[in-house]
C-alpha cells in the first residue's frame, strides 16, 4: 500500500540486487571463500576509522550505519537488512571505514575477502554494472535525505521516518526500534522524538505499545510528512 501513497525507493538504500543471478563460478568461488560470522544484538561489525579487510553480506537480521560526532553523539544514516551488501564503499575507494556498523538484532554474516571480491566485479561485468548502479542510486538517496534534515521539521522527519522504518521491518506495520536509535535516525532529541510520536498517537495515526511503534492510518502520516 505504502509504494502507492510514497516514493520509498527514492529515500531508502537498496543494494540486495548487487549479488543476483551470479554466474556458477562467482558462486562457487564465493562459498570457497567465504568466511561467516555470527554477533550478538548490539555488537558491532567494523568500527570508523578501521582498514576494510573484505565485503559483508548480512544473511539474516538488521544493522544500522552511524557516524560519531564531536560529541560522541551518534547519527544513524542508514539501516540494513537481510541481503544487503555491507563496505564495499570503503573497499572501492581504498579509504578507512567513514562509519561505524552495528547490530540491532541478531545477525549472521557472509565476510567476502577483498581479493576476493575485487577479481569478481573484474570478471564479472554485470555484477559491476549492478554495483555502479547501487552505488549511484545511493548518492541520491544521500541528497534526499540530507535535504530533509535541512529544509524539514522534527514532525515531518519522524512521519517519514515511520514511513521508511514501517517498509524496512515488513511486519504487519509493526515497527520495533529503540527510541534513542529512532531520534539518532531523525536527527532530534530523545524528548522531541517522544513528543512527536504521542501526537501521532492522538491523532490516531500510529499506536504505541512499549518500544513498538504499529502504523495505523499511513495517509496521515504521509501528509504529515508533507510530500504529498
Amino acid at each position: 500500500m505504502i509504494n502507492t501513497l510514497f516514493p520509498c525507493r527514492r529515500y531508502s538504500f537498496a543494494n540486495d540486487t548487487i549479488l543476483e543471478d551470479l554466474s556458477k563460478n562467482t558462486i562457487s568461488l564465493i562459498e570457497e571463500k567465504k568466511i561467516s560470522i555470527k554477533l550478538k544484538k548490539k555488537e558491532v561489525l567494523f568500527y570508523e576509522g578501521t582498514i576494510p579487510t573484505g565485503v559483508y553480506i548480512l544473511k539474516s537480521g538488521k544493522v544500522k550505519k552511524y557516524s560519531t560526532g564531536l560529541n560522541g553523539k551518534e547519527h544513524i544514516f542508514y539501516l540494513a537488512k537481510e541481503n544487503g551488501i555491507l563496505g564495499y564503499h570503503c573497499l572501492l575507494s581504498k579509504e578507512t571505514y567513514a562509519h561505524t556498523t552495528a547490530c540491532l538484532t541478531d545477525c549472521e554474516f557472509d565476510l567476502i575477502p577483498k581479493e576476493v571480491f575485487l577479481s569478481m566485479i573484474e570478471n564479472d561485468y554485470e555484477m559491476l554494472y549492478r554495483l555502479l548502479k547501487s552505488i549511484s542510486h545511493e548518492f541520491g538517496v544521500f541528497t534526499n535525505n540530507t535535504r530533509i534534515l535541512a529544509q524539514h521539521s522534527v514532525r515531518e522527519r519522524t512521519a517519514l521516518s515511520i514511513i521508511k522504518l514501517e517498509r524496512f521491518f515488513d511486519n504487519n506495520g509493526c515497527i520495533k526500534l529503540s527510541r534513542k536509535d529512532h531520534s539518532s535516525l531523525v536527527g532530534t532529541s530523545i524528548e522531541s522524538l517522544v513528543r512527536t510520536l504521542h501526537d501521532f498517537k492522538e491523532e490516531g495515526a500510529i499506536e504505541l505499545r512499549e518500544s513498538m511503534i504499529i502504523t495505523k492510518d499511513m495517509e496521515k502520516l504521509v501528509k504529515a510528512s508533507n510530500f504529498m
